[in-house]
């Protein structure tokens, strides 16, 4: 049930990035939707539980900005509305301070993040296989990094690596990651997207770092709030941001790094 669950995801978010266009989009805003929703289960066992009416329509409008026409205004609009409409929702309805900050740290971590996907397969509005290409180097970097940690990590791990935070984790692990995201990114860069073979092994680097920061996140999210998985939703791998939270903060990260570098 885990690999046919697996498999299915990941057959449905190649065919969104695929087709692009309002289709991914609907995909991310769905991902962030239920995302939200996760993390609002959590954020409950840390008694700042936060109103949905909140989270998710504001988690929702940070996934899809990219897509709206003007998207610093949709951006502006957004945490505006947010930042407004929960004090004075606070307030009308005696809600705590820690459900409001919930809600917006859950809108930002969540929506915020997922929306610059958005943005990596629109790079390029009239090239759409350079955003998949975009997209793509620093996904297959983190499914490089995740696997090769793992099998390097069963095999031959005996240091632990933020044992307070997951127990199964190895240095030996996390080491084998970040040289497979680099070797990958180096490979993948240069063939699709015309960086030197450096830059893309510094994409690696900062993808490996930023995808087991990500993962270490939600562990520590869940082991303060008691819970084994956000949720029960992916038979064989719990929640959706269980399987999300190593490439939850790639995009931003990723989406900095191609400004920084200029990528055409």
């Amino acid at each position: 049930m885990r690999w046919i669950s697996g498999v299915l995801l990941l057959v449905l978010v190649a065919g969104a990035v695929a087709a692009g266009g309002s289709l991914f989009v609907a995909v991310v805003a769905a991902a962030a939707a239920v995302g939200a929703w996760e993390f609002a289960g959590l954020a409950a066992r840390l008694d700042a539980r936060p109103p949905l009416w909140l989270l998710l329509p504001l988690t929702v409008w940070l996934a899809i900005r990219y897509a709206v026409p003007g998207s610093p205004p949709a951006l502006d609009i957004g945490l505006g509305a947010g930042l407004v409409a929960g004090i004075v929702g606070l307030v009308a309805t005696g809600s705590s301070w820690r459900g409001w900050m919930a809600a917006l740290a859950g809108a930002v971590y969540v929506g915020f993040s997922l929306g610059y996907y958005v943005a990596l397969l629109t790079w390029r509005p009239s090239d759409h296989r350079f955003g998949i290409a975009a997209l793509a180097v620093p996904v297959a970097a983190v499914i490089v990094c995740d696997t090769a940690a793992y099998l390097v990590g069963s095999a031959f791990g005996r240091r632990p690596f933020f044992p307070q935070l997951s127990p199964r984790k190895s240095l030996e692990g996390a080491v084998a990651g970040l040289v497979g995201a680099v070797a990958i990114a180096a490979v993948l860069g240069a063939a699709y997207l015309g960086i030197s073979p450096w830059v893309g092994a510094a994409e690696g680097l900062l993808v490996a770092v930023v995808a087991q920061a990500g993962d270490l996140a939600e562990s520590a999210l869940k082991r303060q709030g008691g819970a084994k998985d956000s949720s029960n939703l992916i038979p064989g791998h719990g929640g959706l941001l269980d399987r999300l939270d190593s490439i939850v903060l790639v995009a931003p990260a990723v989406y900095c790094f191609y400004r920084l570098i200029s990528l055409a």
